[in-house]
């Protein structure tokens, strides 16, 4: 099997290429010019990146494929080299996969940045890797052709194996491998059609899988050095707490006890087990200074939100003259909708291990930007970044918390204290109280309806925290605004108008980002027009997707009404229906539930979905179920609250996760699309609020504007027959 390039080290001339493809033990290792943007030419990235950062294939024909994606439950570490794969003509049973390192040569085509995040990973790298696989399939075939004396157009490429069917010769990619390396690079290598797929659009086996049966994945929290050490964290109940003062000499007679280190809002206490480290965490006498949030309350927070409807706030969309129709017409309807904070509540708890030694910093961790923790260690250590480096692990959930690097500085901070090996690892209680929440946000709404009894216009004034508190590197495309959504409704008049409210409590990128409340508010005022209208909620969104930019967002609406019955619904039942477009895909759900007094009894979840070119249906599946999970479990019941300026909840027991005996009926249906794939980790996550609180409404004519359900009074429980 090849040796890998090193990546950044890919600026090759013709010579320097050809001397290293020679030397590197026969694998094929490639050199393509790729597109510049903006930002990569400000940082000096080089036209001429290398797919050996991609690809490698060995003489005994194992194809390893460096995902740039991570791996975290989402299937990036299947679909990635799936694409790549499909143009190559390669062997999926022959197919390895690893993770990038930290690098610009992995920086999202789409963003340009190295992150999981945003549903990006296939929209953003199927150009991209399709044109590495075609390049290094149109090499393989040059290679065989020049070695048999014929046309490489008479060749072709499947399964790893490389055939002429006039002659009837055929050869392995691994015999060529080394010969193809020394040839010419295309620089426009052709592409398959999608008829040719025969990869794309299959389920095999997730490559990961195995590991995870066997027992052989390793994520974050498994990593284990020689002569390492354990690091526990406890940081200011008040989130805007910082360390005043401390006394550790209790926790300096504990068993195991190493070092303390004192951070601006907490303590980090080392010892030679995590049990010790807590143990005696638990021993240091802590003051803290509260900060702006002492007093604050989520009553309090509740409040500031819904009056900033009056003030003045930036029109970030507009179409037609929403105010001048609203003030014209005599038929309004108006509502306020609110969601509360959100922890990410991952599996694995927030954890890094980091080593310092005279050649830099190496950082363990799960991470969703290797990038992001390569800097954030080399901040803290005053190093160039290119003397850190990262080994990501599998994560034990992202859902957007491993997308910051918080917990990466604190790792280094206590590896550089000690001068040994620190695993630091979060407590659940430090990982639910000191996220980086989804924020609160309410949404006014009005509507003016004409004469005819047709949506005129529409007005939202949005009411949230929009600018992220990072630490480390990380793309900031969050707001809370409706005018991100990609609003398919026609609607003649349509205005957006947002307020940021930062109220000192940090926050970041929550799974489906502004698409976890957007749907909700949005689907459920929609939803309100219709029954105000006595207009059937379904044929009522039908009407306002009669257009062009709708015919998606509208065969997805009407596949899932027709999978769920909505015509023939059963008795007793009510069904309830939400829509939008996000993340470029269009989805629709309908629930399927019957009430039995505060009860909410969930029969079914029906999902259709137009994501494009579908590169592994059963994985888009496993995506929309597990997003399903997400967003049911924060519209039941999920909320953090404030109280003076602290979070409450604490652990699962009062941040309760959806259960296996919770789980309702799941259908998902995925439309046949030739169209660029869109996302699939995100949009799953946020038609289930809607459609569950528009259901509720079809039942007891009781109009919920807030989540969570919990919080009206409302228990649940799943009926699967």
């Amino acid at each position: 099997m090849s040796s890998p390039v090193q990546a950044g080290a890919c600026v090759l001339n013709r010579r320097e290429f050809i001397h290293s493809a020679a030397s590197v033990g026969g694998g094929l290792l490639l050199a393509f010019g790729w597109p510049v943007g903006r930002l990569e030419a400000e940082q000096n990235i080089p036209t001429t990146r290398s797919p050996s950062a991609f690809l490698e294939i060995g003489t005994d024909g194992t194809i390893t494929v460096t995902s740039p994606a991570v791996e975290m439950g989402q299937g990036g570490h299947t679909a990635m080299p799936m694409i790549l794969i499909e143009e190559l003509g390669g062997d999926w049973n022959r197919v390895q996969v690893k993770d990038a390192p930290a690098g610009v040569v992995y920086n999202n085509p789409v963003f340009h940045q190295q992150s999981t995040v945003g549903s990006f990973s296939v929209r953003g790298w199927y150009a991209e890797l399709r044109r590495i696989g075609a390049t290094a399939r149109e090499m393989l075939l040059q290679a065989a052709a020049a070695d048999w004396d014929v046309p490489a157009g008479e060749l072709n490429a499947a399964n790893s194996v490389i055939s002429h069917p006039t002659s009837g010769r055929s050869c392995h990619f691994g015999s060529v491998a080394s010969m193809a390396a020394r040839l010419p690079v295309p620089q426009h290598p052709t592409l398959k059609s999608s008829v040719d797929f025969n990869l794309i659009g299959t389920s095999p086996r997730r490559v990961e899988l195995s590991k995870k049966i066997d027992g052989s994945a390793r994520y974050g929290i498994d990593v284990t050095l020689p002569n390492m050490l354990y690091a526990a964290i406890k940081m200011s109940p008040t989130l805007s707490g910082t360390l005043k003062s401390f006394d550790d000499s209790a926790a300096q007679r504990a068993a195991g006890y190493r070092a303390t280190v004192p951070l601006p809002d907490g303590m980090i206490v080392i010892a030679d087990s995590y049990w010790q480290a807590r143990q005696a965490l638990a021993q240091v006498n802590v003051e803290y200074a509260p900060g702006k949030l002492a007093g604050v309350d989520s009553p309090q927070i509740s409040q500031i939100l819904r009056a900033a409807f009056t003030e003045p706030g930036a029109v970030v969309r507009s179409e037609g003259d929403a105010p001048a129709v609203l003030a014209r017409l005599p038929n309004t309807l108006e509502a306020v909708y609110e969601v509360p904070y959100l922890a990410h509540a991952c599996m694995e708890p927030m954890n890094c291990t980091a080593n310092i030694d005279a050649a830099g910093c190496e950082v363990w961790c799960g991470t969703q930007a290797p990038q992001g923790a390569q800097q954030a260690a080399a901040s803290v250590l005053k190093i160039p970044i290119e003397q850190v480096r990262v080994h990501t692990q599998y994560l034990g959930g992202g859902f957007g918390r491993r997308g910051e690097s918080d917990f990466v500085v604190q790792a280094v901070m206590a590896a550089k204290a000690v001068g040994r090996p620190v695993k630091l690892i979060w407590s659940r209680e430090e990982d639910i109280q000191h996220d980086y929440y989804r924020p609160a946000a309410a949404i006014r709404f009005r509507a003016a309806l004409d004469g005819e009894k047709r949506l005129s216009a529409l007005e939202c004034v949005v009411v949230t925290s929009s600018a992220p508190t990072r630490i480390g590197a990380g793309p900031a495309f969050y707001t809370g605004s409706i005018a991100d959504s990609n609003y398919s409704y026609a609607v003649p008049n349509f205005r957006v108008t947002g307020l940021d409210k930062d109220l000192g409590v940090r926050f970041g990128f929550w799974r489906s980002v502004n698409e976890s409340h957007n749907p909700f508010m949005l689907e459920g005022f929609i939803d309100e027009i219709a029954h105000h209208l006595q207009q059937d909620p379904y044929q009522f969104r039908r009407s306002l997707l009669q257009h062009g930019r709708g015919r998606r967002q509208l065969a997805v609406l009407d596949l899932a009404a027709e999978k769920a019955g909505w015509r023939n619904r059963r008795a007793g039942h009510a069904l309830g229906i939400a829509a939008f477009e996000a993340f470029g895909s269009f989805i629709a759900t309908v629930a399927d539930i019957s009430m039995k007094g505060p009860e909410i009894r969930l029969h079914r979840v029906v999902t259709a979905i137009d994501c494009g070119v579908a590169i592994h249906p059963d994985n888009i599946q496993a995506q929309l179920e597990g997003g399903m999970v997400y967003g049911l479990t924060a519209a039941l019941r999920g909320q953090i609250t404030l109280a003076n300026g602290a979070v409450e909840q604490t652990n699962f027991t009062d941040y309760r996760m959806l259960t296996m005996a919770e789980m309702p009926r799941v259908e998902c249906h995925v439309l046949p699309s030739t169209e660029a794939p869109g996302g699939i980790g995100e949009p799953g996550t946020a038609p289930i609020a809607p459609a569950l609180a528009n259901a509720i409404y079809a039942a007891t004519g009781n109009r919920l504007r807030s989540l969570p359900l919990s919080s009206h009074g409302l228990t649940y429980s799943a009926q699967r027959t």
